[in-house]
């Protein structure tokens, strides 16, 4: 008889039991037990019964699986140390990290370049009998992950990861929403970048001299020239960025900069720092002082009004200039 999809369920779960040297021999009622939680449904021991024997008939059938019974310790076992019905046995802390991360990554299925995804898990499941269940209805009732609220731009990753692997140009049509113009770019890739949700593209641009960055959801057209560009040395992309805060980089040296941090806003910023050159240079009893490495962009500056008055800049007098500024236009927008 052909297995049905929750029979080989309770079969991955029979066999990960057979396998648990912490837990040897479980009883009938031991692996109801186990296979009622996993799968959240009643499983009764005369199922189990029945799991056992279809899992001891020969292949296609069954699995060939020496399942034998203990009268001493009153329990089943395998009679061959080390069988298991799958290829890739994995405890239950591997199986629940691979069930997390294959959960994480199935919000992207919707990307055409990720499109494949979930075919490709689902062989993947049915291959090692993992039992993964993608379309889980009340996976996010108890945890979920971050998902953006718009997807433009993805379908251009397609196009521009093989420009990026064969050194290819771009031709892009880009829309500038603070000069509110769309210009055309010629730009050889050099990385792609995933910051909060959002998708950019990091290139130089022959005409510009530079590397500059593009948001994904603003570009309007895209051409592929295959047409080898010649390797450019000059791009790091473990340090482009490197004293950026977020995806915005400026074409001048990092900053030396000092904040006061009053309670309770610096015991949040130890636990995610503003920069990961941020260090404490003092401890106060109402707070920190921190020194940071950076450039000093309008994300960074962001991060500073989110703190409010918790937030003192102590040095450069620069920034302090700056951020004056910005809360008087702020005001005069009230």
């Amino acid at each position: 008889m052909p297995k049905t999809k929750s029979a080989v369920s309770r079969h991955v779960i029979i066999d990960t039991c057979l396998n648990n040297t912490l837990r040897p021999y479980p009883s009938l009622e031991d692996l109801a037990k186990a296979c009622s939680e996993k799968i959240r449904e009643g499983i009764s021991t005369s199922t189990i019964e029945k799991d056992i024997r279809q899992m001891k008939l020969d292949r296609p059938l069954g699995y060939s699986a020496p399942i034998e019974y203990s009268k001493i310790n009153k329990g089943y076992f395998y009679a061959e140390q080390g069988f298991s019905i799958s290829e890739l046995t994995l405890t239950d802390d591997e199986w629940n990290g691979i069930r997390y991360a294959a959960n994480l990554l199935h919000q992207y299925a919707h990307v055409s370049i990720f499109k494949d995804f979930k075919d490709a898990i689902e062989k993947i499941n049915t291959r090692f009998n993992l039992l993964l269940d993608l379309e889980e209805e009340d996976f996010d009732q108890y945890i979920q992950f971050e998902t953006g609220n718009s997807t433009t731009g993805y379908d251009w990753i397609a196009a521009i990861l093989p420009a990026l692997k064969n050194r290819w140009i771009l031709k892009i049509s880009y829309e500038n929403i603070y000069k509110k113009e769309v210009k055309g770019y010629s730009v050889y890739p050099k990385l792609l970048k995933e910051h909060r949700n959002r998708w950019y593209l990091i290139g130089w641009v022959g005409d510009r001299e530079d590397y500059l960055t593009f948001a994904l959801d603003r570009i309007q057209h895209l051409e592929v020239i295959q047409k080898t560009q010649k390797h450019r040395f000059d791009f790091d992309p473990g340090k482009f960025l490197q004293y950026s805060v977020g995806i915005m980089e400026k074409d001048e040296k990092p900053q030396k900069v000092v904040l006061s941090i009053q309670e309770p806003y610096h015991k949040l910023l130890q636990l995610e720092p503003l920069h990961h050159s941020q260090k404490i240079i003092q401890q106060t009893a109402n707070g920190i002082k921190i020194e940071l490495l950076v450039q000093i962009n309008p994300e960074f500056c962001n991060r500073i009004l989110s703190l409010g008055p918790c937030c003192k800049i102590v040095s450069p007098a620069s920034l302090k200039k700056q951020m004056k500024h910005l809360l008087m236009e702020m005001l005069g927008n009230c």
